[in-house]
């Protein structure tokens, strides 16, 4: 099993980084990208993190929903972590179909059903062998988006205190550990002088980071995991993100386990509903087809968003890349 990005601290990675590509110079393009996002309010590195991840998410399912390669590797991956596998949700919008998502999903379900056929055997399905591939390609940037940031800062460290960008807390962190010479206690003053204007949401994304790009609100779902919705709170960023925007849950919503908490109810049960979602899904990518004549039931027209909620589950300690994993601010 390969270790995932989030099993190792930020500087082992910037430091495996830079014996791979032995940096000595900061490229213009990179450096005029940051300098420019640094010119906008917010943290400029999370800024470019989230376009980067709408772009990998938009050309993954515009480009690579039929391309073995990828289906291998989110095969070995059980999918994406919690927050990308919702965030597959805007994203099928921005291509205008959410037929990449019912393939891409049906794939890894169908998989969950021919190697879960027990509870023992479902729960080493639910252990992924690789990492998140958003979150390792975001990973990867970020490593880029902080060396840059450090050279840049070198040569003119008013780029971190008077440019309108202010880097949130956990850049801000992650580049103290990077290079000694941060000025942390300038930005610390900076931050304290600036934070009054600040609406809510601006000073939750300051101190933990960029939002997601989607968080399901129950209420607005065709079915919901009991377990999930009883899940006590974490402290995570994605958490603290949820937990702001978290709405009740409908009255009358279908109640199906997910995945993730199918061993805490009657095994049969969630095989047999797990089966017939296959169906579901199966019929709605059939009727992309031009030859398809009939008309899809409710639950097969919803069945891509019921295959997220039924992969992941609704909070974010439920998908197979989150279970047992400590969460930390």
């Amino acid at each position: 099993m390969r270790q995932g990005p989030e099993n190792r601290t930020f500087v082992d990675r910037f430091r495996e980084l830079l014996a791979r590509g032995q940096r000595t110079s900061l490229d213009r393009y990179l450096a005029a990208t940051v300098q420019e996002a640094f010119a906008e309010p917010g943290c400029p590195l999370c800024r470019l993190l989230s376009q980067k991840e709408r772009r990998s998410l938009e050309s993954l399912l515009w480009e690579q929903v039929n391309d073995p390669m990828t289906a291998d590797r989110l095969a070995a991956a059980r999918g994406f972590c919690w927050e990308h596998t919702w965030a597959l949700v805007p994203a099928g919008a921005a291509v205008h179909s959410h037929l990449g998502v019912a393939i891409l999903l049906e794939r890894i379900l169908r998989d969950a059903y021919r190697h879960g056929q027990t509870p023992h055997s479902l729960e080493r399905w639910l252990v992924p062998e690789d990492p998140c591939p958003i979150c390792e390609w975001l990973a990867t940037a970020e490593e880029s988006l902080l060396w840059a940031t450090a050279e840049l800062a070198s040569h003119d460290p008013r780029l971190l205190l008077e440019q309108p960008g202010v880097l949130c807390r956990p850049h801000a962190a992650a580049l103290v550990r990077l290079t000694s010479a941060f000025p942390w206690d300038v930005w610390e003053t900076r931050v304290a002088h600036l934070r009054p204007r600040w609406s809510h949401l601006e000073q939750l994304a300051h101190d933990v980071g960029r939002r997601p790009w989607h968080l399901p609100q129950p209420a607005a779902l065709p079915e919901c995991c009991p377990h999930c919705l009883a899940t006590l709170p974490q402290r995570d960023r994605t958490w603290a993100w949820f937990l702001h925007q978290r709405e009740p849950s409908a009255e009358g919503i279908a109640l199906e386990p997910c995945l993730g908490h199918a061993g805490a109810e009657d095994f049969l049960h969630c095989r047999v509903a797990l089966a017939e979602l296959l169906d579901d899904l199966a019929a709605f990518i059939a009727a992309a087809d031009y030859r398809f004549r009939g008309e899809l039931t409710p639950g097969q027209r919803s069945s891509w968003l019921r295959a997220i909620a039924r992969l992941v589950g609704t909070v974010p300690s439920a998908g197979v890349h989150e279970r047992g994993r400590p969460f930390r601010m």
